[in-house]
């Protein structure tokens, strides 16, 4: 911003100057100090700044002071300006968009409506003594940009500085040009048009970077999802991984028994037997509670044919049904213990 700034306003130079804030604080900013153009009334005039930068920019605005010469007043009552030429005009409102270059084209603008000083008379520059005093005429600071084929006109502007009641600028002065009128203003508009443009894409571009870092959040976001599913699969496939490998290996077992007693006759009731007294116990309960669903079962077909009555049904029942409950019971906390022994022992 600060090379854009000084290619386009060449009377403008950066230093690095000891600023002291209200509160007394010191500290070395970045400053650019010289003059701003500004046009009043079809003439060319250089206001002498600082604008100084702080820490906080571009959160906050810039501090710009105008800086008057010795020969130079500043205008009471200014609407932009204080005595001690501290510009607190919001140029305009500071907001996102806002940077050097708009800051520039506004202190111009602004100060192009109404210049912030004026050049003192003679007699305000001088005791009274030395020479007849003057009124003050309150009239722009005239500091054209100086060129040497105009050195003649400069001349004749110094020799109407003496004389208030004479114009400031004569006829010949070459920003009295028509057409240089017109390419001020030209150039002036250009840089209205791009300085507009500049903030519209700068505007346009501030909402696809808040779009793109939603964007930015919301795949972190699935990433981390993504990693926790990951990680859950991978847990499940290693326990499908671990039941695999067991049931292979009881597969394997149920094979060799067959395998050794093909061709032997097996006796139903010892075929299937626990390996340890739980085991045992539990295939006893749970054959008892299939009894008892069987049993429940043909009462009812009997209740149905008519075979009994309903109060002997209902007596058979709520006897049955308990010992029924009391097996499962029995069946759960056997299931249990199991489970915590196995438990221990991994």
């Amino acid at each position: 911003e600060v090379k854009e700034v000084l290619f386009q306003t060449k009377s403008l130079q950066p230093v690095v100057e000891a600023f002291v804030f209200n509160d007394g604080k010191m500290t070395n900013l970045l400053a650019l100090k010289g003059t701003v153009p500004i046009y009043y009334k079809g003439h060319q005039y250089n206001i002498p700044m600082k604008i100084c930068i702080t820490k906080e920019y571009p959160q906050k605005a810039p501090i710009a002071y105008v800086t008057p010469t010795k020969d130079m007043r500043i205008h009471r009552g200014h609407p932009n300006v204080n005595e001690s030429g501290s510009v607190y005009m919001s140029y305009p409102l500071w907001q996102a968009g806002s940077n050097l270059v708009t800051l520039i084209i506004a202190l111009s603008e602004s100060f192009s409506k109404k210049p912030p000083v004026y050049r003192a008379t003679t007699a305000q520059r001088r005791p009274p003594q030395y020479r007849q005093q003057q009124p003050q005429q309150a009239y722009p600071v005239a500091r054209p940009v100086a060129r040497p084929q105009y050195q003649q006109q400069q001349q004749q502007q110094q020799a109407v500085q003496r004389h208030p009641s004479t114009n400031l600028y004569q006829a010949s002065n070459p920003y009295a040009d028509p057409k240089a009128q017109r390419k001020e203003e030209l150039l002036q508009k250009a840089r209205e048009a791009l300085t507009t443009n500049t903030v519209e894409r700068l505007s346009a571009q501030t909402e696809e970077i808040t779009r793109l870092l939603d964007y930015e959040q919301k795949l972190k976001q699935n990433k981390l999802a993504l990693a926790r599913g990951k990680a859950e699969m991978e847990h499940e496939k290693k326990l499908l991984e671990s039941s695999i490998a067991a049931l292979d290996t009881q597969g394997k077992t149920l094979n060799a028994w067959i395998s050794e007693n093909k061709n032997k006759e097996v006796d139903v009731d010892e075929a299937i037997d626990g390996r340890d007294t739980w085991s045992k116990q539990i295939l006893d309960e749970v054959a008892k509670d299939s009894a008892i669903e069987d049993a429940l079962y043909a009462l009812d077909k009997a209740l149905e044919d008519g075979r009994i009555t309903l109060d002997v049904f209902m007596k058979q029942v709520r006897r049955l049904s308990k010992q029924q409950f009391q097996h499962r019971a029995l069946t759960h906390k056997i299931m249990e213990q199991q489970q915590q022994k196995k438990a221990m022992e991994m």
